[in-house]
Order: C-alpha cells, then structure tokens, then sequence
C-alpha cells in the first residue's frame, strides 16, 4: 500500500479512528480505556488500532495482527489522520489518541444515555448507515448501535439505539411520530430499553442454568444445526422474503449475501403447530428420507425398477382393462409449483449455509434441515421470522422455521441414531413403520411467535 490512501478510505478511517476515541465509545470500551491509561502521553499504538476488525476491513488487511501491519500502511494512515482536528497523531506517525482530555467515564456515560433513543422494530439486516441516515434528517447523530439478541450473539435484536449529540435533540425525536420500511417506530429513551434488557438477561441466565444441569446428566449431541420446517400453501399476493420497501429514500434497502428468500407451506395444511418448537410429528417413513449432500444426490425419489410401471393406481380404459399410472418422480415434479421437492429445499436453505442433510419426503407436509454450522441455522430462522409472510417461500408454499432446539433435539438424534442402527438389518422384516417422533418440550407456546418478540422485542 502506498503512503497516501484514496479518497474514500480515508473518510472511512478518519471516522472509524474518530469514533474508538469518541465520548461515545472510550467510556464502555474498556479495553481501549485501559490502553490508554497505561500510556505517559494517553496515546495507543497505531498499528494495534489498524488490527481492529473494522479497520482492517476499510484497510484491506485481512486477518492481520498488530505487527504484521506493514509501515507503508502505518505511514499511509498516520498521514491521513493528521487531517482530523478531533485525534492527535505522534511525531513518529506510529501512535494515535485523542486531541483533548477524557472526562470521568462515570459522567459521560451519564450524558452519553440521555441522548440516546432506542427505536424498534426494525428488519434484521438494517445497518448503521441506513439509521444514521434516517434519524440525521431529524438531528445530528453521534453513533449508532445495533445489540444483538441476548440468547443468540449473533442475531440482531430488532432495537437500534441511537446516540444524538445533544439531550435536547432525543427528546425531540422521542415526541415524533415515525415510520420506517412500513413499520411505525417505537422509541424509548435508552434507559427503558436497558431495564428491558437486564430483565431477558436474568431469564436467559436462570433458563441456561437449569438446562446445564440436566444436560450435564445427558449424552453429548451436535447442538443447533436442526431446522424443522412446516409447508402452508401460499396465499396470493405473497412478498418474496426479504423484498423491504422503505417509506425513506435514505434508507438502505441492500440484502447481505443469501437474504433474498422464499417462503413456504405445508401442502393441505392451514395450521402451524407450536408445541415443541413448532415441530410437527413425523412419520419414520419421513426421517429415513435423508439426503447427505456432500457424498450424493440431494433429490433421489424412487422410480419403478426396470422401467416397470407401477400397479399402485390404476385407470379403467375401455373394455375394462385396467391402464397403470406412472409413479410420480423428481424429474417429472421438477417444474411442477405445487410439488416441493428435496432439490428445491436445497437451493432454498443452502442460501444461509452448508446443508448437510435434508429429511424430507416429496408430497409430505414437514421436514427437517440440517446444516453444518450453528451459525446458518439461526440465520435462516431469523431470516423467516422477519419476514412479511412468517416463512421463507418455496414454489407455491411458505415453510415456516422453527430450531429445534432443547428436549425436541436430543429425541431428534436418538430417532436418528436409531433408524442408523436399523438400516442394514433387511427390508422385509425390519420396515419403517408409522412410528411418529414426537418433541418433548411442552413449554413452547402455542402458534408461531410475534416475529419481533422471539428477536428481543418488546413495547415499552
């Protein structure tokens, strides 16, 4: 890299740097505070603030710790900081801080949490620009946060909180009336939303530790790569998930990789069973449909053998003689839209994450999908949950998510474990019967859940 950076990363530096040693930031970064008190001159080395993961995103470093950081780079971003009135550069270039004295933490703090609101709901891919955007054509915006659920770290809860630069700016904003992306805002000054917050925490917190307990006493599992799915026949008019249409032209509408989904439902079915993590009870028939896509076909449905025709049904020609119907196959449900097929499921979930397996028979009304990573199962939950027909659309049907996760999971890998089991021992005697998996978790409520709600939102 040269000593000079381009016009656009350098805004993006000066205000990433600006921002690690804001009064927004230094107070509840203890990390950086505690590197900055341990400096004679309150200044941090340039190179550890270019390892930050931010940074070396705008820089283009990869994963690149402090002291694989090159001088070039150093010097190229020395001499862009210099520009910034608010950090202070040494002469050296390799140390960076602030221009003027931290106050006490404690005070800041106080401030920094009367002009900041929290507003909800809002879509799960939002980012900060597009907050900043929409909230700077009412007042000045200092920063803008975007907490993650407190059960799942790496889902975005619903609330952004959005720091002004002036008190009397939130409680201008807090007596607006406001709409974004077609849903009407919720606001609440930040001290609300962190009573709420600390509340969910405690109930997490006492939920996980009676779950310890008795899973200590459990065989090990794989944990969170289970997704059950319930098919509903589309109703007309269904929004593709994920086609936000924002009422602000500021808004950003862009989608990460993969967020353009469709959704799903369960052929003949009207309802959505939601005991047991809305899972609904499947048949052994279903379960030993497994797909393993990394060694085969994720879509093998079975023809008659030998190019025979199957005699299951049959038709009366004339002169009574009975004409056979062909079994239906994959290849000839391909580009039927009312038959969901295990392919079609493939393409649909492999759009968060690796699929490993796919349980599903074709015609049936529910399934599972298992992925490789914990990571794109909550994705994909989350990505249906916040969409406008509470699924993820698949030709004419809408499949509706729910983890399975608790009770549910561990009767999923003992099923599973022991249809393997029986898998070599011969077809004749040793058939999968009608013998239904059911879940064991009764605490689920009823119906699928408000899909702001399961993502930590609440109104205030």
């Amino acid at each position: 890299m040269t000593t000079s950076l381009d016009e656009e990363t350098s805004k993006k530096v000066i205000r990433q740097v600006e921002f690690y040693f804001s009064d927004s930031n230094v107070p509840r970064d203890n990390f950086l505070r505690k590197k900055i008190g341990e400096s004679e001159d309150g200044l941090v080395s340039l190179a550890l603030i270019c390892s930050f993961s931010k940074m070396r995103g705008h820089l283009s470093l990869g994963e690149a710790k402090p002291e694989d950081i090159s001088e070039e780079t150093l010097k190229g971003v020395a001499n862009t900081l210099r520009t910034s009135g608010f950090l202070k550069i040494s002469e050296d270039g390799t140390k960076v801080g602030r221009a003027t004295e931290l106050g006490k933490p404690e005070e800041l703090i106080e401030q920094l949490d009367n002009r900041t609101v929290a507003a909800s709901p809002l879509p799960y891919d939002v980012t900060r620009e597009a907050m900043e955007s929409f909230f700077g054509q009412l007042a000045k915006v200092n920063s803008v946060r975007l907490p993650t659920h407190v059960s799942e770290k790496k889902v975005f809860c619903g609330t952004a909180l959005i720091e002004f630069s002036t008190e009397e700016d939130a409680e201008m904003v807090l007596e607006q009336t406001l709409v974004y992306d077609g849903a009407s805002l919720e606001l609440c000054p930040k001290k609300d939303f962190d009573e709420e917050r600390k509340m969910q925490m405690q109930q997490v917190n006492s939920t996980k530790s009676g779950a310890d307990c008795k899973d200590s006493e459990e065989a090990d599992y794989p944990k969170g790569l289970v997704v059950a799915f319930t098919l509903k026949k589309k109703q007309s008019g269904a929004k593709e998930n994920g086609a936000h249409q924002s009422t602000k032209p500021d808004a950003d509408t862009s989608k990460p990789d993969g967020g353009e989904c469709e959704a799903v439902t369960s052929p003949g079915s009207d309802k959505v069973s939601g005991n047991d993590n809305g899972l609904d009870k499947v048949a052994e028939e279903d379960m030993k449909q497994k797909v393993n896509v990394e060694s085969g076909p994720e879509c093998d449905v079975e023809e008659a053998k030998d190019g025979k025709k199957s005699s299951e049904a049959t038709d009366v020609k004339d002169g009574g003689k009975p004409a056979h119907k062909e079994k239906p196959t994959a290849a000839s449900c391909k580009n039927d839209p009312n038959v969901v097929l295990r392919e079609d499921l493939k393409a649909l979930f492999e759009k968060f994450g690796t699929v490993k397996y796919v349980d599903f028979t074709m015609g049936a009304e529910s399934g599972f999908i298992r992925y490789e990573e914990p990571e794109a199962a909550q994705k994909s939950r989350a990505v249906a949950v916040l969409s406008d027909v509470g699924g993820l659309i698949v030709k004419n049907y809408i499949a509706v998510l729910e983890l399975v996760t608790g009770e549910a999971e561990k009767e999923y890998w003992k099923f599973r474990e022991s249809t393997q089991h029986n898998k070599g021992r011969g077809s004749k005697h040793h058939k999968g019967g009608k013998r239904g998996w059911s879940r064991g978790n009764k605490d689920s409520p009823s119906g699928r859940p408000n899909k702001f709600q399961k993502f930590g939102h609440n109104k205030h």
